[in-house]
């Protein structure tokens, strides 16, 4: 079983603190597109650092075994409490993501189970998002012993199976208060054919 798992961030220090998931587009919550994105799988937590600023939102949450250790935590922390074979990690920060791509990896996971699988966008990789399979956490936990915490890195030592994606906006990340001002402005493309300009 795949489950959701939403990494909801640190500190956030480059949105002033302010929470990315409670961020807004078109007047609507980033994580209410993530959970419709989201919506054909059985379950799906959050990645918190700290329970207390998300306890509004009801949904089941994982707190970082490793705190301040950025990705890696949250995603070793998921794979080692949850109890699915495998979580589908997204950052917070990724409203544009919506069920077709979400589909399109669950597919491509199925056909090389227990391997990571990720999304492309023509030179660039995206490990924050995709489907981590358990299989990789005693790979996560020496890397952790090591103080290597990039999660790029993970790739160098275990297989992993690579979706080519053309639209390049649907996996842009909101890090800084200039991408989010960006972010009306944006165009959201579906299948290469341009679908709604924001």
């Amino acid at each position: 079983m795949i489950a959701g798992y939403i990494l909801t961030g640190g500190k956030n220090t480059r949105m002033n603190g302010n929470k990315k998931l409670f961020l807004t587009f078109h007047g609507i919550p980033f994580y209410e597109y993530i959970l419709q994105a989201f919506h054909i799988l059985p379950k799906i937590y959050l990645s918190v650092e700290a329970e207390d600023p998300y306890k509004t939102l009801h949904i089941p949450m994982v707190t970082d075994i490793y705190p301040d250790i950025g990705p890696i935590g949250g995603i070793y922390s998921g794979l080692r409490t949850c109890p699915e074979d495998a979580l589908f990690v997204t950052a917070c920060d990724m409203p544009l993501i919506d069920h077709h791509i979400v589909s399109k990896v669950l597919n491509a996971y199925e056909k090389h189970p227990d391997t990571i699988t990720i999304i492309k966008t023509g030179e660039r990789i995206h490990p924050l998002f995709g489907i981590y399979p358990k299989t990789v956490l005693p790979l996560l936990a020496q890397m952790i012993r090591k103080k290597d915490y990039k999660v790029k890195n993970l790739f160098s030592h275990t297989d992993i199976s690579v979706i080519e994606l053309e639209q390049k906006e649907v996996m842009e990340n909101i890090n800084t208060r200039k991408e989010y001002e960006q972010l009306e402005h944006m165009v959201r493309q579906k299948d290469g054919t341009e679908m709604e300009s924001f």
